[in-house]
C-alpha cells in the first residue's frame, strides 16, 4: 500500500512538472536587430509576467497553459504572440512607433508618476549601494568596437553604387568579426564612506599579447543610478531621480507590471521643454519593494556627435539590498569614420559573487582604486571559460583569431608600447628614449627654442636612468644644457626616486614654487623677463599618507639677471651692489589630494580627481654661508588650496586660494610676481591668473590671492545648435614688499590697497566640427580691473580674451 501511494505521489509530481508551460527567447529591434533590454512580457488572461534582461533575452513560465504573450515597450507597437508549450531561441521582433505622442503638460490633478518618482527619490540613500556599510563583488566585462552602417542620403548619383559596394562590404565582415574585442575580470571591494579598491585579475586584448589596459563597468558610467548627478564620459546630467527632479523632468506612467508581490512602474522621462539643464531620456522601472530602481534606460537628451546609451540592471540581494546586476552602455560615433560608415562602442558587464557586509579594514584601501594584477594579462583559456557570462559566440572567437594572427605580424604590443611612451611624451628607440618636450618651444624672451633630450628607459633598466637635454634660443643665442640622473627605490612605482641634476638654463623670476599646473603652456609662452641660471640639485621624491606627494630638495644656485636690475644688498650702504645671485637652500614641496582616486592604464597611474580641496605647499630655507653658493639667509613659504564643486541647476564654482610669505634680505628673482597674464599683444585666456594684470607689473614678499569662477554651462541660454556657455570671474589680489629701495632700474609696484578684476567668459560662441570626432570650441570675453589700481584711461583696464574648448 505504501509502495502505491508513493508510486501515485511521483506521478502527480511528475505531471505537475511537465504542465509548466514555458517559452525562452530574445527580443530584438526589428530594423537593426539589436537586443531590447526591459521589454515588458505579459500572459494574455493572466496577472503576472516578466520583462528581459539587459541582453534581451527572457525566460516566461506557468503552471496554467497559455496561448499569447503581450510584448510592450516604450515606443514601439505592442506585439502578441502566439506560442507553443515550451519553445526556446525564440526571437521577437518589435517596431518602433510610426509616430510621436504630443507632449501633456498640463495633467488632471497630480501626475501618477510623481508620486513614484518621489518615493524612489526619498529611498535613494538607502537603495544607493554606495552608501551601505560594505561590500566585495565581482564583474565581467566584455568590450566590443565595430564598423556600422548610416542611413545617410546619397544626394550625388554617382556616389550612390560606391555607397552600396561599401554597404555590402561591411555587412560580410560586421557578420563574421568585431574591429576589436576585450574583456576583463575584476574584484571590487568597497568599504563605506569612499574607499574603493578594483582589482583587474584578468585581461584579455584581441591583437595583444601583453595589453597595460582593461574594460570595467565604470568605463563610461558610475556603479549606479542614484547621486544628484550622473556622470558620463566627464560631463553631469541630472538625475532624474534626483530631489525636486519632478520640476525639471517630464514624466509619464507608461505601464505597472506585476512580479509577485511586488509592482513595477515604468516611467518614462526627459527635460521639460525650454528647461536649460544638462538631462537624460530614457526610462526608469521603479519596484514597489522599497522604491528602488529595478532598470533605468538613459541617453543624454541634447544629441552631439556621440550617441551614448545606459542601462542598468538590479537584482535584491539576500532579501536587504538592492544592488547592480548588470551594467551596459552603447557609444556611436555616427559620422566617424565617413558619413556613410559609423563607429560602435558596446560594452557589457555583469555583476556577481556579491557579499554585503563583509568585514574590511581601510587599511586594505590606498589611493590606487583600479590597479591590475601582475599576472592579469597572462590567464589561459580555462579561466576565461570559468568567468564568462556565456560561451563566445562565432563572431567573437574569430576575432581573437583574425587580430591575434594580425596584432603578431603587425607588432601591436611593440606599438601600444611607444603610444605609453608618447603618453609621456616620450619616444623609445631601443634603449634610450627622446624626450619631445625638449625639441621645441616658444616664449616671448627666446622667441623660438629648438633642442633635443635623451635618456635611458626602462629597457636598459629599471632601477636606474640617467640623460640630459641641450636647447638654443633664436632670440638670445644661448645654448642650454643640463643632465640628470636617477634610481628608483621602488621597481613597479614613479612616485618614490632619488634624482640628481645639474643645468645650465634659463628661468622666470618670481615663480610660485609649489607643485601647481597654473604656469600652463599659455603663461609660460608670454615670458619675457628671465634670469640665467646655474644650478645643481639632489632631491628624494616620495608618497605618504596615501594621497601625500611630496620632495625634499637640496639646491645650489647662481641667477644672473638678463634684464637691467642692480640688488643694493646692504640696507646700510647703498653703494654696495649685486648683479649676480648665489643660493643654497632646503627645499620641501608636495601636493596633498585627500581621496583622489588614481587608475592604473597604459603603464601609468592617472589621476580620477577627488571631490575634496587639493592643497599644495612649499617651505624654502636659504642658508648663508653654509658653501661658497650661499649668500642669503631666507625663509620662504608658499601656500595654495583649490576646490571645485556643483550647484545643483546652477552650474559649477571653481576657487583658487594662493598665498606666499618671505622673510629674508634677498634679490628680485627670489620675490613673488604678481601672477598677471595680460602681455601685450596677447588675447589668450590663462586660468588662475589676473587677466588684466601684467606678467611683471606687481611683486611682493607676501601675498594673498583669490580666484573665482562660475560655470553656468549652457543653462541660462541653449538652443539646438546654438548653446554657448556662459562664466564669469572675479579676482581679488592683496600683496606688499618692505624694502623697495633696494631693488634698483626696475619698475616695482605693489597692491597693499587690493587689486581687483572681474570678468566675462563666453565659450562655444562657434562650434566647428572637427572630422566628427569633436567639436572645437571658439569664445571670447572680457575682463575689467577697478579699484585702487584702475588706470584713470578707462579703455586700459579692459583687457580682451579668446578661449578654445573641445565637447562632444
Amino acid at each position: 500500500m505504501r509502495n502505491t501511494l508513493l508510486s501515485l505521489l511521483l506521478i502527480v509530481l511528475a505531471s505537475a512538472a511537465y504542465a509548466q508551460y514555458s517559452m525562452e527567447g530574445k527580443v530584438i529591434d526589428a530594423d537593426k536587430k539589436q537586443p531590447l533590454a526591459f521589454v515588458n512580457i505579459g500572459i494574455s488572461g493572466q496577472q503576472g509576467g516578466t520583462s528581459t534582461d539587459i541582453d534581451g533575452k527572457f525566460r516566461i513560465s506557468s503552471a496554467t497553459e497559455f496561448s499569447t504573450l503581450t510584448f510592450s515597450y516604450v515606443g514601439y507597437e505592442a506585439l502578441e504572440f502566439p506560442v507553443w508549450r515550451n519553445e526556446k531561441n525564440v526571437v521577437i521582433a518589435l517596431h518602433k512607433k510610426s509616430y510621436e505622442l504630443n507632449e501633456v503638460e498640463v495633467l488632471p490633478g497630480e501626475n501618477p508618476a510623481h508620486r513614484i518618482i518621489k518615493l524612489a527619490s526619498k529611498n535613494r540613500n538607502k537603495n544607493n549601494p554606495d552608501k551601505i556599510g560594505s561590500y566585495v563583488c565581482n564583474t565581467y566585462s566584455k568590450t566590443y568596437w565595430d564598423l556600422v552602417y548610416n542611413n545617410e542620403e546619397v544626394k550625388d548619383k554617382s556616389d550612390s553604387s560606391k555607397v552600396d559596394s561599401l554597404k555590402s562590404q561591411l555587412r560580410i565582415f560586421s557578420e563574421s568579426s568585431h574591429l576589436l574585442m576585450m574583456e576583463s575580470v575584476t574584484e571590487r571591494k568597497f568599504l563605506y564612506p569612499e574607499n574603493l579598491k578594483e582589482t583587474v585579475t584578468g585581461t584579455k586584448v584581441s591583437g595583444f599579447k601583453d595589453p597595460s589596459f582593461s574594460t570595467s563597468a565604470t568605463d563610461l558610467q558610475p556603479f549606479s543610478f542614484y547621486d544628484d548627478y550622473f556622470k558620463i564620459l566627464g560631463k553631469e546630467y541630472l538625475n532624474p531621480i534626483s530631489r525636486g527632479s519632478t520640476s525639471n523632468y517630464f514624466f509619464v506612467l507608461e505601464d505597472t507590471l506585476f512580479q509577485e508581490k511586488d509592482s513595477v512602474f515604468v516611467i518614462s522621462y526627459r527635460p521639460f521643454k525650454g528647461k536649460n539643464f544638462d538631462g537624460l531620456e530614457g526610462v526608469l522601472y521603479i519596484n514597489s519593494n522599497g522604491y528602488a530602481i529595478q532598470n533605468v534606460i538613459a541617453t543624454p537628451y541634447d544629441k552631439g556627435l556621440i550617441e551614448i546609451k545606459i542601462q542598468q540592471q538590479y537584482a535584491f540581494m539576500e532579501g536587504k539590498q538592492w544592488f547592480p546586476e548588470q551594467l551596459n552602455y552603447e557609444l556611436r560615433y555616427k559620422k566617424y569614420p565617413t558619413k556613410y560608415v559609423g563607429m560602435k562602442l558596446t560594452g557589457k558587464s555583469y555583476i556577481s559573487n556579491v557579499q554585503l557586509g563583509v568585514p574590511l579594514r581601510k587599511k586594505e584601501f590606498s589611493e590606487k582604486t583600479i590597479v591590475m594584477a601582475p599576472d592579469a594579462a597572462g590567464k589561459d583559456e580555462a579561466y576565461w571559460q570559468a568567468h564568462r557570462r556565456d560561451t563566445l559566440d562565432a563572431r567573437e572567437q574569430k576575432t581573437y583569431v583574425v587580430l591575434d594572427s594580425l596584432g603578431k605580424k603587425q607588432h601591436f604590443d611593440q606599438t601600444l608600447k611607444i603610444m605609453e611612451a608618447l603618453f609621456t611624451f616620450q619616444i623609445p628607440v631601443s634603449i634610450i628614449s627622446i624626450d619631445l618636450n625638449k625639441i621645441l618651444g616658444f616664449n616671448d624672451y627666446e622667441l623660438v627654442r629648438g633642442g633635443i633630450g635623451l635618456h635611458t628607459n626602462r629597457k636598459l633598466s629599471q632601477w636606474f636612468s640617467t640623460g640630459g637635454y641641450v636647447g638654443y634660443g633664436y632670440k638670445d643665442s644661448i645654448t642650454k644644457f643640463g643632465f640628470d640622473a636617477r634610481v628608483n627605490l621602488q621597481k613597479d612605482s614613479k612616485d618614490y626616486f632619488i634624482k640628481a641634476l645639474y643645468s645650465r638654463d634659463i628661468a622666470e623670476p618670481g615663480k610660485t614654487q609649489y607643485f601647481y599646473t597654473k604656469y600652463n603652456f599659455n603663461r609660460s609662452s608670454m615670458t619675457y623677463r628671465m634670469d640665467y641660471i646655474e644650478q645643481k640639485e639632489l632631491s628624494v621624491n616620495f608618497r605618504a599618507f596615501n594621497y601625500l606627494t611630496a620632495s625634499v630638495a637640496w639646491n645650489e644656485s647662481f641667477r644672473i639677471p638678463r634684464y637691467d636690475y642692480i640688488f643694493l644688498p646692504n640696507r646700510e650702504d647703498p653703494t654696495e651692489t649685486s648683479i649676480g645671485f648665489r643660493s643654497a637652500e632646503i627645499r620641501i614641496k608636495g601636493r596633498y589630494a585627500y581621496k583622489e582616486q588614481m587608475v592604473q592604464a597604459f603603464g601609468q597611474m592617472l589621476s580620477d580627481g577627488t571631490r575634496y580641496p587639493v592643497l599644495y605647499f612649499a617651505y624654502s630655507k636659504g642658508l648663508k654661508g653654509i658653501s661658497p653658493f650661499a649668500n642669503y639667509d631666507y625663509n620662504k613659504v608658499s601656500l595654495g588650496i583649490e576646490k571645485s564643486f556643483l550647484i545643483k541647476n546652477l552650474g559649477r564654482t571653481k576657487m583658487l586660494l594662493e598665498g606666499g610669505y618671505l622673510e629674508g634680505n634677498v634679490p628680485y628673482s627670489y620675490l613673488f610676481n604678481g601672477n598677471g597674464s595680460n602681455n601685450n599683444g596677447s588675447y589668450l585666456y590663462v586660468e588662475n591668473t589676473f587677466q588684466t594684470m601684467g606678467l611683471y607689473e606687481f611683486v611682493s614678499d607676501r601675498y594673498v590671492n583669490l580666484f573665482f569662477s562660475h560655470d553656468f554651462g549652457s543653462l541660462l541660454f541653449k538652443r539646438p545648435k546654438f548653446q554657448p556657455q556662459l562664466i564669469v570671474f572675479t579676482n581679488i589680489g592683496f600683496g606688499s614688499l618692505a624694502h623697495p629701495e633696494q631693488h634698483r632700474n626696475i619698475e616695482l609696484k605693489t597692491m597693499e590697497k587690493g587689486y581687483y578684476e572681474s570678468g566675462l567668459l563666453i565659450n562655444n560662441l562657434i562650434k566647428v566640427n572637427y572630422y566628427n570626432i569633436v567639436y572645437l570650441g571658439l569664445g571670447g570675453g572680457a575682463f575689467m580691473r577697478y579699484g585702487p589700481y584702475a588706470d584713470v584711461e578707462p579703455e586700459k583696464n579692459v583687457a580682451y580674451k579668446l578661449s578654445l574648448v573641445i565637447t562632444f
